[in-house]
């Protein structure tokens, strides 16, 4: 799969903090053809009274609960906000300052009318001629259909294209896309990385868990995602469902470790597990390196958190507990040709600069992941000298790698990934970076962690299930985690999963709408941001790196963010990044209050709560997994029990079938599993067998992990 290399990601977030652009071109198509949503699925209003003046029209109207939109047309512009009245058996209800703007329709959010017929009059407040009424119908059954919002969050994309919200129905939630969006493309939905038929009639869902909807339309196949010159569009909606369901769980015996009841998200683009969960101290033996994510919150926080390592840029966070990648930057980004003529001495000088972090990083890159003998030769000269100044600092390569660099399952389905499980009979590096030098030194004999690459991948594919390359990345990162511990150089490194939230653009990706509301001026910011990763995937990344390997490194794109909507300083002459729209059709973005410090967060980091709380749960089970012995698990599918083998997570995404990981110490046992490729609504009643020949039953839903202990 595609990676662009780091020093281009960090050249492009600088961009983007200058600018508010990327750095990339994600935009296409070359052609000019335009498409339009069909509305004629809606109802007509009944139209009463216009002005032919400005020829003011509602034409349709929808109603979600008790939210009702309505599709206007006029002949000139500037006519918004407006006055809107609904008039209903004599009862009148006025809306002042109504906002409204190309892309979604005028809306109201919570009208308490009856059933039946209602009449909505619109008074343009810029032309108070502008005159348009009409009557339409209100259906007091649907206004009781959506979950309450007290229950349910949702950010993201907010237009004409999307709109997923929870249904209640008897006794039973669904989530239910309203906008049902069709322009004549192909539309896809996946929910989880996984394609999913039929969310404009609604999927039945669980409360308690995370559902990251996308949308895509392409006037090609949708395997054709690859192709920049199709037109493509993305729209992505997260809902998050409050409330756990009252588990009912098969006679086991196991314990299910649940999310916790205390658990939820904030409202706001702001993390809030730094405040919210309760302390805890880091796991002995794992690492855990975040960054801080709110400004007005101290370090010491996440330290009481389960985190080990913070950013260097922390001043008052002592050198031993931070963390740096350091990027090509370091050598002013010459190429490889400069190092390669370096002496020792100068290299040397150069290492004596580099910050006493407790875990560093390289990332140099040199154009070429598979190092010259030169270039060997100066980073273990770099690399010694570093340990010599500082012996307890941890050190890993990013770019150079682990001897095994993280594969794509996906990408070799057709050859059956035998190759990958010769693997575990003769491992062979993915480089030639940890070759002896002629002094017999390595690389690998500095280096005291193996780095598992778990960027998320693309989320699209021909397959006919709906499973896509992103499916896979769980499973690979298991077997590289594997494979490298089966290298004697390695076997006593730490293996730290690193990890980002969100999608690395591939093809010219398309942006993906990311919507604020402001209140001071009213109106709405719209930023051009990337497709964030399932929160079901963050937890089993998360649960899976402290369990079955050694923690993780979770990358940020900026230091700690301000808050408040808005809490924004952005470039009204030169509008890269964002798009606003005034709700009353004329406030400029510069007169956005923006707070001393830095700029609040520009999209919703739920996979970040989720990673925390994927360490927070790995700590309930801390007695089982400080010196416990590591095992997969044998499973039932079809009526047939597989047993593990040594080549068990390549089995597993081979046969698409679910993994199944324990660890057991003095009589206890903590059982870790999950099915990467069962739908995302869909659940699962798993027999297993545990290592002392007991037979029982663990659930797995979707495709998020399950945390089960228990006693032998």
């Amino acid at each position: 799969m595609l990676r662009y290399p780091y020093s281009l990601i960090i050249f492009a977030f600088a961009l983007l903090a200058a600018t508010g652009t990327w750095a990339w071109k994600r935009f296409g198509p070359t052609t000019s053809v335009a498409y339009i949503g069909q509305s004629e699925a809606f109802p007509e209003v009944r139209m009463l009274a216009n002005n032919p003046a400005c020829n003011l029209t509602i034409r349709h109207y929808k109603q979600i609960g008790r939210e009702m939109q309505f599709e206007l047309y006029a002949a000139q512009g500037g006519l918004a906000p407006y006055t809107v009245e609904i008039t209903q058996k004599g009862q009148k209800f006025q809306f002042r300052k109504v906002p409204h703007r190309a892309g979604i329709w005028l809306t109201l959010p919570d009208l308490r009318l009856s059933d039946g017929p209602a009449t909505i009059r619109i008074v343009s407040e810029n032309s108070s001629e502008c005159v348009a009424s009409a009557e339409f119908d209100f259906n007091a059954q649907k206004a009781r259909e959506i979950l309450s919002h007290a229950l349910w969050i949702r950010q993201g994309s907010e237009d004409l294209m999307l709109d997923v919200r929870p249904v209640e129905e008897n006794g039973k939630l669904y989530l239910k896309d309203f906008a049902n969006y069709q322009d004549g493309r192909n539309r896809v939905y996946l929910i989880d990385n996984i394609i999913v038929d039929g969310l404009e009639n609604g999927l039945e869902i669980k409360p308690g868990y995370l559902y990251s909807v996308i949308a895509c339309w392409i006037d090609a196949p949708y395997q054709e995602w690859w192709n920049k010159l199709r037109n493509r569009t993305i729209r992505q909606q997260n809902v998050w469902i409050d409330k756990l369901p009252n588990q009912k769980h098969t006679a086991s015996t196991l314990t299910p470790v649940p999310i916790p009841d205390w658990f939820g998200l904030s409202r706001t683009f702001n993390v809030q597990f730094d405040t919210q969960f309760p302390k805890f101290e880091p796991i002995p033996g794992k690492l855990v390196m975040q960054y801080r994510l709110n400004a007005g919150v101290p370090p010491s926080n996440y330290f009481e958190r389960g985190v080990t390592h913070l950013p260097r840029w922390e001043e008052t966070v002592p050198p031993q507990k931070t963390h740096w990648t350091e990027p090509p930057g370091y050598f002013k980004d010459k190429n490889e040709a400069w190092f390669s003529g370096l002496s020792r001495a100068e290299v040397e000088k150069l290492a004596d600069g580099v910050y006493p972090s407790g875990v560093y990083a390289y990332d140099f890159e040199f154009w070429n992941r598979d190092y010259s003998p030169a270039i060997r030769e100066r980073l273990v000269w770099f690399s010694k000298r570093l340990k010599e100044r500082v012996p307890s600092m941890q050190i890993f390569d990013y770019w150079g790698g682990a001897a095994y660099h993280n594969p794509s399952f996906f990408d070799k389905l057709s050859t059956g990934l035998s190759s990958f499980s010769a693997e575990y009979q003769n491992p062979t590096p993915t480089y030639h970076n940890f070759e002896p030098l002629s002094s017999g030194e390595r690389l690998s004999d500095y280096l005291s962690i193996s780095p598992v690459d778990v960027y998320p991948k693309s989320f699209f594919s021909g397959d006919p299930e709906g499973i896509t390359p992103n499916n896979y990345l769980l499973l690979s990162a298991i077997h590289t985690a594997r494979i490298n511990r089966l290298f004697p150089s390695q076997k006593n490194n730490k293996t730290i999963w690193f990890a980002w939230n969100r999608y690395m653009p591939l093809f010219d990706d398309p942006s993906v709408p990311w919507n604020v509301k402001t209140s001071a001026p009213a109106g709405e910011i719209q930023f051009d941001q990337l497709v964030t990763m399932p929160a079901s995937q963050a937890l089993a990344m998360s649960l899976f790196s402290l369990i079955e390997s050694d923690g993780y490194y979770l990358w940020h794109d900026s230091q700690a963010w301000g808050a408040g909507v808005n809490n924004y300083q952005l470039n009204a002459q030169k509008p890269e990044g964002y798009q606003w729209y005034p709700a009353d059709g004329k406030a400029s973005v510069t007169n956005l209050r923006r707070s001393p410090g830095p700029e609040a967060p520009r999209y919703w980091d739920y996979p970040t709560e989720f990673y925390a709380l994927g360490n927070w749960m790995a700590k309930q089970v801390e007695d089982v997994l400080v010196g416990g012995k590591k095992q997969d698990l044998a499973y039932k599918v079809g009526g047939t029990w597989h047993k593990p083998t040594v080549d068990q997570a390549v089995v597993s995404a081979k046969l698409r079938h679910p993994f199944v990981f324990s660890v057991v110490k003095n009589g206890s046992i903590v059982v870790l599993a999950v099915d990467s490729f069962q739908k995302p609504n869909a659940t699962k009643q798993l027999s297993i067998r545990l290592p002392n020949g007991t037979e029982t039953q663990i659930q797995l839903y979707g495709n998020w992990p399950s945390l089960y202990r228990g006693t032998l």
